[in-house]
């Protein structure tokens, strides 16, 4: 039970370090990161031990000391160890069981393209590309099979006697 009202606290950059049991393998997100916050400043605090060690927001640290940020908002973790292991890895585990409604996000990023506002969202032009061709190769698809009538699979398959031909073998 936390006997203070929890808050959002400045701190000094290089009071906190990365986890150093952090599983998760980010360096590759941390340019992409850094964008956001120059584009949209901190709207997530980084989570840290009072001792410092970053729980959730290793990437953030990153990116913000990639910038030379000397300050960060942080939220202290109050749980215990065991807590706090358990939280890194739920925060980054429970983003995996999301996805994204493509048509819905081509639709989105399309707009920010037309406004040149893509800076800070983590899509390139070429990925923007690849995404609308993406579509439209699967709406071909989509058609094609409505075109020729294709008719879902049964639920159930079932195979009778004489559905192979004499002499052949089923693979």
């Amino acid at each position: 039970m936390h006997t203070s009202s929890p808050a959002v606290e400045i701190v000094a950059i290089d009071r906190l370090y990365c986890s150093p049991t952090n599983p998760r393998l980010n360096d590759q997100a941390v340019p992409h990161v850094a964008a956001s916050l120059r584009r949209f400043g901190w709207q997530q605090p980084i989570v840290a031990k009072r001792d410092g060690e970053v729980i959730a927001g290793n990437t953030r640290l990153k990116a913000a000391q990639s910038l030379g940020m000397t300050e960060v908002p942080v939220w202290w973790f109050e749980g215990t160890e065991l807590d706090a292991i358990a939280y890194g890895i739920a925060d980054n585990r429970t983003a995996t069981f999301s996805e994204f409604d493509e048509p819905v996000l081509a639709k989105l990023l399309e707009q920010l393209r037309a406004e040149d506002a893509l800076d800070g969202v983590g899509y390139s032009e070429d990925d923007i590309d690849a995404l609308l061709q993406e579509l439209r190769d699967q709406e071909e698809i989509d058609k094609d099979l409505d075109d020729n009538g294709a008719e879902d699979p049964p639920a159930v398959a079932v195979a009778k006697p004489g559905d192979l031909r004499p002499g052949r073998r089923a693979r």
